[in-house]
């Protein structure tokens, strides 16, 4: 197992760095949460732990400014959507005060008043996928069903890595959260035949796949909007297998959003796998096959 946990503690103040460094459980940390005055805690696979240091005003404001590379103007976007992927594929989200414009009070301008941050580790699970690849006839096209922090994007990513062996992939990784690329540097292994589309909203990183790079397999995280399910069935009848996962807690909730259902229904695909919380990391997970 492959974990960014290195790479999110160079976010941090060297005194919390250290101490981090120094805990048995660092290797099993999926998340570092820092509130301002208040002691910094940890999630430890799936398990809240409080540790004995304090997050100061300082502390956030160093790992605020870290994350952003220190250039907040460049990460406009980012900071807007609350959160920002750095080295190692890791997310760091942002809780604040929002600054709404004038012009549309339906969009968030900036984050000001910074009082929380979580750091969201990225793991590569090298063959978490196989019992998944095992069980369908592929290529076909597969669903990953799982509740937020269910490991879902650690299964994408292996996926990615074993398809992309064989067929030609494009990864639509929004986010930067699957690659982790850094610049042009793809730093997880997502197989050898992957394309991956960095930072492209999803629906347009999907029609510009097929457009141009003439996928076998379309890889993407965490479909939802009208405009992404409207890409995916694009991409099915440009003739691509679709891998994606959703968030929703079993498929009978699932088939309950009528994008989804569509998809199904339409053939899109054919197996799904339904994860419970943490249970990637274990390799286990529900595979089903749809009719």
């Amino acid at each position: 197992m492959k974990t960014g946990i290195y790479s999110a503690l160079e976010l941090l103040p060297n005194s919390i760095s250290d101490t981090i460094r120094n805990m048995s459980v660092i290797n099993s940390i999926d998340e570092i949460r820092l509130r301002i005055n208040k002691p910094i805690s940890l999630s430890v696979l799936g398990r809240n732990e409080i540790t004995c240091m304090l997050a100061s005003e300082s502390d956030i404001e160093h790992t605020f400014k870290t994350a952003f590379s220190y250039s907040l103007h460049s990460y406009s976007k980012e900071l807007s959507n609350g959160y920002i992927a750095t080295k190692g594929g890791n997310r760091v989200g942002i809780c604040g005060t929002a600054v709404i414009p004038n012009t549309n009070h339906n969009l968030v301008d900036t984050v000001k008043y910074i009082s929380s941050i979580n750091i969201r580790i990225s793991r590569e699970v090298t063959g978490c996928a196989d019992n998944l690849i095992s069980a369908c006839n592929f290529p076909c096209g597969i669903l990953i069903i799982g509740p937020p922090a269910s490991g879902k994007t650690t299964l994408l990513r292996d996926l990615a890595r074993i398809i992309g062996a064989s067929y030609r992939v494009s990864l639509i990784d929004e986010q930067n959260e699957i690659s982790a690329t850094y610049r042009n540097q793809v730093g997880c292994d997502v197989g050898c035949l992957t394309d991956v589309f960095v930072g492209y909203p999803k629906h347009i990183g999907i029609t510009t796949a097929v457009k141009v790079m003439s996928p076998n397999v379309v890889i993407v995280d965490e479909i939802g909007t009208a405009d992404d399910l409207k890409a995916l069935d694009y991409a099915l009848h440009s003739g691509a297998k679709l891998v994606t996962a959703i968030h929703s807690d079993s498929l009978e909730s699932a088939v309950k959003k009528p994008g989804i259902k569509h998809l199904i229904d339409t053939g899109a695909f054919d197996y799904c796998a339904v994860l419970e919380p943490y249970s990637c990391t274990k390799h286990s997970y529900k595979v089903i096959k749809l009719d």
